[in-house]
């Protein structure tokens, strides 16, 4: 009992010391922004949807330190074209983990414009159906897979303010990684904390 007593008082005074400091300035520099659209993979591949969450920590006039999740849904031609079953696709459901340092380019006006670029973690899910066919029988299974890799992100972002704290705008990314590249044009909303 008073080794947990202890800690919840090192844990109070902790956060006390957090709070009294002055994070104004902090606050200032960051942005978090989201927003939803249209997702699809290079080559012969069917649209679907995106949707992402993007946190920006601005350091300097120019450059910004962003973190982003983004989840790109789309589908791609199936493997047994000749199957009984219809529609033959693979189902793709990919989600992005990304570092991105962003340039601002800079206007005179309150249109604002950035590009970036970085790092990317990603996790792709394939959901197709496999057809196995011998001489008696026809055996049809759904199938998941799943694999991740790295790749490399190319964004460019234009926001509007509309009011105090509040922008619109649209971005278009482009995830190059080793096994299927795919790009995503949204809308989305970013809100000045």
């Amino acid at each position: 009992m008073r080794l947990k007593l202890s800690l919840l008082t090192l844990t109070l005074i902790f956060v006390g010391a957090i709070s009294a400091q002055d994070t104004s300035q902090f606050l200032n520099k960051c942005t978090i922004s989201s927003g939803w659209g249209y997702a699809n993979g290079a080559g012969s591949s069917k649209s679907g949807f995106t949707f992402f969450v993007q946190m920006d920590y601005r350091f300097s006039a120019k450059f910004s330190l962003a973190t982003e999740f983004e989840h790109l849904n789309f589908d791609l031609p199936g493997y047994y074209q000749d199957s009984v079953i219809g529609p033959n696709d693979q189902q793709l459901f990919d989600n992005y983990f990304s570092v991105l340092i962003k340039y601002h380019l800079p206007f005179n006006s309150r249109f604002r414009v950035s590009l970036g670029s970085g790092w990317t973690y990603y996790i792709r899910q394939t959901g197709y159906f496999d057809v196995y066919t011998d001489a008696y029988s026809q055996v049809i299974t759904y199938r998941l897979s799943s694999f991740s890799g790295y790749g490399i992100p190319f964004l460019f972002e234009t926001y509007y303010p509309l009011w105090r704290n509040l922008s619109v705008g649209l971005r278009a990314k482009y995830n190059l990684n080793e096994y299927a590249n795919s790009y995503s044009a949204a809308i989305g909303a970013s809100l000045k904390l």
